[in-house]
């Protein structure tokens, strides 16, 4: 009998998040209850990572959080939060990991980046640098971690069906996003849901500090006509 892998999914609560935790619950993963629930901990706190599983086979870091304007009115303590959730978070639920990922031997590791890193919009400076950052990471963890057999993996995610739920953008925005992607399609969460499933599966084995574009076109598609 194959014995059951554990998955810890920060920000599971989200629309994101969500389908990710169902789809490795599908898959037979057993996932870490304390992040599903209302009263999760606080991602950007150390002590949030203290009772993480003994052994964990997929950590994937959702969570994540943003503020939509201008560079100079930016406050310090917007940018800090920012950076605090999209990015030190997922440092220190790295580094807790860590060890646990070690005893599951081949664990996956996953981060959410975004186009805003290498096709911005204004007015989300702190955004789009919190997730360079995250891209970074990864790429380190790759060469540092991999005599561990740890995988590491940043998906860089194009525009999602549904805004996140810290945006106060117009719904309308999305519908012009779809006038510039070739297919009038948007990312459906369970397709990313589905990709880090079959990563954690043992997908990620061949390929570690990779950050993967999930967007169907919509970042290169620089056709003029309507």
């Amino acid at each position: 009998m194959q014995k059951k892998k554990n998955a810890v999914v920060v920000g599971a609560t989200g629309n994101l998040g969500g389908a990710v935790s169902k789809a490795l619950k599908d898959r037979g993963f057993v996932l870490d209850p304390i992040w599903l629930s209302a009263d999760r901990p606080d991602a950007t706190r150390l002590e949030s990572y203290n009772r993480l599983p003994e052994k964990i086979h997929c950590a994937v870091y959702v969570a994540g959080i943003n503020v939509v304007k201008k560079t100079t009115e930016l406050t310090l303590g917007e940018w800090n939060h920012v950076l605090a959730v999209n990015l030190t978070g997922a440092f220190l639920f790295a580094r807790a990991a860590y060890p646990r990922m070690v005893k599951a031997k081949g664990a996956t590791f996953v981060v959410i980046s975004s186009i805003m890193v290498t096709h911005p919009y204004p007015n989300r400076t702190a955004y789009a640098a919190s997730k360079a950052g995250l891209e970074g990471l990864v790429r380190s963890l790759a060469v540092e971690w991999g005599e561990n057999e740890i995988f590491t993996q940043c998906i860089r995610l194009g525009h999602l069906e549904g805004l996140m739920k810290s945006s106060n953008i117009d719904p309308k925005f999305l519908d012009a996003v779809k006038l510039k992607t070739p297919s009038r399609r948007l990312v459906r969460p369970e397709a990313v849901a589905d990709f880090i499933a079959w990563l954690a599966e043992g997908g990620s084995r061949s390929m570690s500090g990779t950050v993967i574009d999930f967007d169907p076109a919509y970042t290169i598609n620089r056709n003029p006509l309507p």
